[in-house]
């Protein structure tokens, strides 16, 4: 995992974390999806840290977890 994604991952998973959404892997998708409107494969491969999100779906899901982008 690139240093970048892991960072990513960490910061990601802080927020989730902060808003009570349940830890396991397939259900922390799937509510990031329904949050985001982000395909439930590209939630998981971000969750996963295979790579860091284009800027279109950093905008939204830090839209929905009222964060800056940067």
């Amino acid at each position: 995992m690139q240093q970048d994604a892991k960072l990513f991952v960490e910061r990601l998973n802080k927020c989730l974390d902060d808003l009570g959404v349940p830890t396991p892997p397939r259900e922390r998708s799937a509510i990031l999806s329904k949050m985001t409107h982000l395909p439930k494969q590209l939630t998981w491969s971000l969750l996963e840290g295979q790579f860091l999100p284009e800027q279109e779906a950093l905008q939204k899901i830090a839209s929905e977890l009222d964060v800056d982008a940067n």
